[in-house]
Protein backbone atom coordinates (compact mmCIF):
# COMPACT_ATOMS: atom_id res chain seq x y z
CA UNK A 1 0.00 0.00 0.00
CA UNK A 2 1.57 3.54 -0.82
CA UNK A 3 1.75 6.58 1.85
CA UNK A 4 -0.54 9.12 1.70
CA UNK A 5 1.46 11.67 -0.20
CA UNK A 6 1.39 8.51 -3.30
CA UNK A 7 -2.27 8.16 -3.43
CA UNK A 8 -3.41 8.62 -6.49
CA UNK A 9 -5.76 11.52 -7.25
CA UNK A 10 -7.31 11.90 -10.54
CA UNK A 11 -5.59 15.02 -11.61
CA UNK A 12 -2.33 14.15 -10.87
CA UNK A 13 -0.04 13.66 -13.72
CA UNK A 14 2.31 11.31 -14.55
CA UNK A 15 4.97 9.86 -17.33
CA UNK A 16 6.87 6.70 -17.93
CA UNK A 17 9.91 6.41 -15.56
CA UNK A 18 13.09 6.30 -16.84
CA UNK A 19 14.27 3.47 -13.73
CA UNK A 20 12.31 1.01 -15.19
CA UNK A 21 11.34 -0.65 -18.76
CA UNK A 22 7.65 -1.93 -18.60
CA UNK A 23 8.79 -4.82 -20.75
CA UNK A 24 10.90 -5.82 -17.13
CA UNK A 25 7.36 -5.87 -15.54
CA UNK A 26 4.26 -8.77 -16.33
CA UNK A 27 1.51 -5.79 -17.02
CA UNK A 28 -2.01 -6.60 -17.95
CA UNK A 29 -3.20 -5.37 -21.25
CA UNK A 30 -5.79 -2.55 -19.70
CA UNK A 31 -2.24 -1.56 -17.69
CA UNK A 32 -0.34 -1.14 -20.59
CA UNK A 33 -3.31 0.65 -22.62
CA UNK A 34 -2.24 2.89 -19.75
CA UNK A 35 0.95 3.34 -20.38
CA UNK A 36 0.60 4.46 -23.80
CA UNK A 37 -1.31 6.84 -22.81
CA UNK A 38 1.46 8.19 -20.23
CA UNK A 39 2.88 11.44 -21.77
CA UNK A 40 3.73 13.71 -18.85
CA UNK A 41 0.44 16.13 -19.99
CA UNK A 42 -2.95 13.78 -19.19
CA UNK A 43 -4.07 13.48 -15.88
CA UNK A 44 -5.61 10.39 -14.42
CA UNK A 45 -8.91 11.25 -15.20
CA UNK A 46 -8.32 11.70 -18.56
CA UNK A 47 -6.40 8.58 -19.27
CA UNK A 48 -9.15 6.61 -17.41
CA UNK A 49 -11.82 8.46 -19.36
CA UNK A 50 -10.09 7.68 -22.26
CA UNK A 51 -9.73 3.86 -21.80
CA UNK A 52 -13.60 3.82 -20.60
CA UNK A 53 -12.29 2.70 -16.44
CA UNK A 54 -14.23 3.96 -13.68
CA UNK A 55 -12.46 6.12 -11.38
CA UNK A 56 -12.08 3.09 -9.17
CA UNK A 57 -10.63 0.77 -11.52
CA UNK A 58 -8.10 3.91 -12.59
CA UNK A 59 -7.14 4.53 -9.39
CA UNK A 60 -6.16 0.84 -8.75
CA UNK A 61 -4.14 -0.03 -12.10
CA UNK A 62 -2.50 3.33 -11.61
CA UNK A 63 -0.94 2.39 -7.82
CA UNK A 64 -0.38 -1.00 -9.08
CA UNK A 65 2.05 0.91 -12.45
CA UNK A 66 3.31 3.07 -8.97
CA UNK A 67 4.12 0.46 -6.86
CA UNK A 68 5.93 -2.00 -10.03
CA UNK A 69 8.05 1.76 -10.49
CA UNK A 70 6.90 2.50 -13.55
CA UNK A 71 5.76 6.02 -12.91
CA UNK A 72 7.30 9.27 -12.75
CA UNK A 73 4.67 12.01 -10.73
CA UNK A 74 4.89 14.97 -13.32
CA UNK A 75 2.59 16.91 -11.13
CA UNK A 76 0.67 17.00 -7.42
CA UNK A 77 -2.62 18.38 -7.09
CA UNK A 78 -2.66 21.14 -5.13
CA UNK A 79 -4.47 20.23 -1.70
CA UNK A 80 -7.10 23.37 -2.28
CA UNK A 81 -7.33 24.28 -5.90
CA UNK A 82 -10.64 26.18 -5.09
CA UNK A 83 -11.14 29.95 -5.42
CA UNK A 84 -11.59 31.46 -1.89
CA UNK A 85 -14.40 33.19 -0.56
CA UNK A 86 -13.11 36.59 -0.08
CA UNK A 87 -11.69 36.56 -3.74
CA UNK A 88 -15.31 36.66 -4.58
CA UNK A 89 -16.22 39.18 -2.61
CA UNK A 90 -13.31 41.47 -3.74
CA UNK A 91 -14.42 40.36 -7.57
CA UNK A 92 -18.13 41.58 -7.03
CA UNK A 93 -17.14 44.72 -4.98
CA UNK A 94 -14.66 45.98 -8.07
CA UNK A 95 -17.55 44.60 -10.72
CA UNK A 96 -20.58 46.91 -8.63
CA UNK A 97 -18.24 49.78 -9.22
CA UNK A 98 -18.58 49.33 -12.94
CA UNK A 99 -21.87 48.14 -13.20
CA UNK A 100 -24.11 48.42 -10.63
CA UNK A 101 -26.02 46.45 -7.60
CA UNK A 102 -26.64 44.06 -10.61
CA UNK A 103 -22.35 42.92 -10.38
CA UNK A 104 -23.62 39.51 -7.92
CA UNK A 105 -26.01 38.39 -10.40
CA UNK A 106 -23.85 38.75 -13.17
CA UNK A 107 -20.86 36.77 -11.17
CA UNK A 108 -23.30 34.08 -10.25
CA UNK A 109 -24.66 34.01 -14.55
CA UNK A 110 -21.09 33.56 -15.95
CA UNK A 111 -20.32 30.57 -12.93
CA UNK A 112 -23.25 29.19 -13.49
CA UNK A 113 -22.32 29.67 -17.56
CA UNK A 114 -19.34 28.11 -17.00
CA UNK A 115 -20.68 25.25 -14.46
CA UNK A 116 -19.52 26.35 -11.63
CA UNK A 117 -20.27 28.60 -8.21
CA UNK A 118 -19.04 29.87 -5.72
CA UNK A 119 -17.67 26.78 -4.32
CA UNK A 120 -15.92 24.59 -6.78
CA UNK A 121 -14.55 27.50 -9.40
CA UNK A 122 -10.81 26.03 -9.80
CA UNK A 123 -7.98 29.07 -9.13
CA UNK A 124 -6.49 27.94 -12.31
CA UNK A 125 -10.01 28.88 -13.98
CA UNK A 126 -10.30 32.40 -12.05
CA UNK A 127 -8.27 34.58 -15.22
CA UNK A 128 -11.19 33.19 -17.55
CA UNK A 129 -13.91 34.24 -14.80
CA UNK A 130 -12.33 37.81 -14.74
CA UNK A 131 -12.05 37.69 -18.81
CA UNK A 132 -15.94 36.77 -18.79
CA UNK A 133 -16.86 39.10 -16.73
CA UNK A 134 -15.11 41.86 -18.21
CA UNK A 135 -16.91 41.82 -21.30
CA UNK A 136 -20.16 42.70 -19.30
CA UNK A 137 -18.64 46.36 -19.28
CA UNK A 138 -19.02 48.44 -21.68
CA UNK A 139 -16.56 50.94 -21.93
CA UNK A 140 -13.20 49.97 -22.94
CA UNK A 141 -11.61 52.12 -20.27
CA UNK A 142 -13.86 50.37 -17.44
CA UNK A 143 -12.77 47.00 -18.57
CA UNK A 144 -8.91 48.01 -18.69
CA UNK A 145 -9.38 49.29 -15.40
CA UNK A 146 -11.40 46.35 -14.01
CA UNK A 147 -9.01 43.80 -15.34
CA UNK A 148 -5.82 45.64 -13.92
CA UNK A 149 -7.65 45.96 -10.34
CA UNK A 150 -8.12 42.28 -10.04
CA UNK A 151 -5.01 41.46 -11.62
CA UNK A 152 -3.77 43.15 -8.46
CA UNK A 153 -5.75 40.49 -6.32
CA UNK A 154 -5.65 37.46 -8.03
CA UNK A 155 -2.08 37.23 -8.65
CA UNK A 156 -1.24 36.16 -5.35
CA UNK A 157 -3.78 33.06 -5.66
CA UNK A 158 -3.34 31.50 -8.90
Amino acid sequence: MLPERFRIHEDMIFKLSHQRSPSEVKLKSMEWAIVTQLNGEKTVAQIGEILSLNPDETRSMFTRLMEVGLLELVNVPERNPFVPDEIFDEIEYQLTYFLGPVAGIIVDDTLTELKRNRKNMEKKQLAFLVELLTLEISSVEKRYEFQKRMLNKIKGIV
